[in-house]
């Protein structure tokens, strides 16, 4: 009984086990034969997954979970680079958590999760955020990924973004640059400053990052802490789950 517990709490807790425990009795096969301790422990396995077979999809959704956090690890210089996106925040040079947004102005998600960065962006002084464009829903998306990226160089991204975020259907070239006089914008520039080359290094870096992910909707955000010590993918808009990180990544501090 005191075996059957422990390998029980090991199936339910450990984020492969499920995976590797159906490698590990079929690779039986071929191997000389077992102890009988061994066998007994194989066969208490099989026991456990055979009444709780939720426990290995458990085990491959957190396997999952882990490779996307990782990839996010690995593309998060990319991502907190203020050169190929968009910083903004109460404070942005003493934030303890970043917030990453990867959007496309053409998502109704996207638009529904305004008010969330609005507040993200604006109120926490302990938290930024980082615009960054993934324009994939159709082809004038990427216009207006271009266009707003340009909007920086006349100091106006974020009354720019938010206001296309607050409109509804197709953002033609027209509709963009009537969006841009209404909120102070250059049109004139603004189209100019939009095929700059910088522009699809960008966005480039953004496609990859997202690639490198397995994130293939939008929105996405990466929260992470300042100190590398917490990071959490969230596909989707969960403001639960983004508030919650949020909090968590405030007070994670790096191991040891």
């Amino acid at each position: 009984m005191k075996t059957r517990l422990i390998i029980g709490a090991a199936l339910a807790g450990a984020a492969l086990f499920g995976a590797l425990a159906v490698s590990f009795v079929s690779a039986q096969q071929t191997k000389p034969a077992p102890s009988a301790e061994r066998r007994e422990i194989e066969a208490i396995v099989r026991e456990v997954i055979r009444d709780n077979p939720e426990i290995i999809v458990e085990a491959l959704n957190a396997y999952s979970d882990q490779q996307t956090a990782d990839a996010a690890a690995a593309a998060m210089p990319a991502l907190l680079k203020e050169e190929t996106g968009f910083v903004a925040g109460k404070n942005p040079a003493q934030a303890k958590v970043t917030v990453v947004e990867l959007f496309d102005y053409h998502c109704g998600v996207c638009k529904r999760a305004t008010s969330l960065v609005q507040e993200l962006a604006h109120k926490d002084p302990a938290v930024r955020v980082i615009f960054r464009e993934l324009p994939i829903l159709r082809k004038e998306s990427d216009a207006a990924a271009r266009f707003a990226l340009a909007a920086r160089e006349q100091g106006r991204y974020l009354d720019y973004h938010f206001a296309l975020m607050s409109q509804s259907g197709v953002l033609t070239e027209e509709r963009l640059l009537e969006i841009a006089r209404s909120t102070g914008l250059d049109g004139k520039k603004l189209k100019a400053d939009a095929s700059a080359p910088k522009l699809e290094t960008a966005l480039q870096s953004n496609f990859e990052a997202a690639q490198r992910m397995r994130l293939d909707g939008t929105p996405s955000f990466i929260v992470t802490s300042q100190n590398g010590a917490f990071l959490r993918v969230i596909p989707g808009l969960d403001e639960g789950a983004i508030r919650t990180a949020i909090a968590e990544a405030k007070k994670a501090k790096p191991a040891g």
